[in-house]
């Protein structure tokens, strides 16, 4: 078997990262090893056109199972408010600040700008 398909299996663990916690510690090990069988399998019966059917299979999976689940946790919620809140605020203080005339000192003298 190429190095690359089991480069490949180390780049899927590293993948799993992405996955939720708990998920990842009951069935990490065992969607690893299934991930190797499954690139195993498909180079000896396809070769590398196998090999990448099965890694966009599983780069699929990121966006159908991992992302999902992390966006359902009561973190990334709290987060999101914050940064609307937080976007809200900041467009508030630009607002007032374009709104009003810049001042600019100029030898000890106030001049307005208009």
């Amino acid at each position: 078997m190429p190095r690359y398909v089991e480069f490949l299996s180390f780049c899927y663990r590293v993948l799993l990262r992405l996955y939720p916690t708990e998920l990842r510690t009951h069935y990490g090990d065992e969607m690893t090893a299934a991930f190797a069988q499954l690139l195993h399998d498909a180079y000896v019966r396809t070769g590398r056109r196998g090999v990448a059917l099965v890694c966009a299979r599983a780069f699929g999976e990121v966006f159908t199972i991992a992302l999902p689940r992390h966006l359902a946790s009561d973190w990334l919620i709290a987060a999101s408010l914050s940064l609307v809140i937080t976007t809200g605020i900041l467009a508030s203080l630009i607002g007032v600040m374009t709104a009003a005339p810049p001042i600019w000192v100029s030898q000890n003298r106030v001049v307005l700008c208009r």
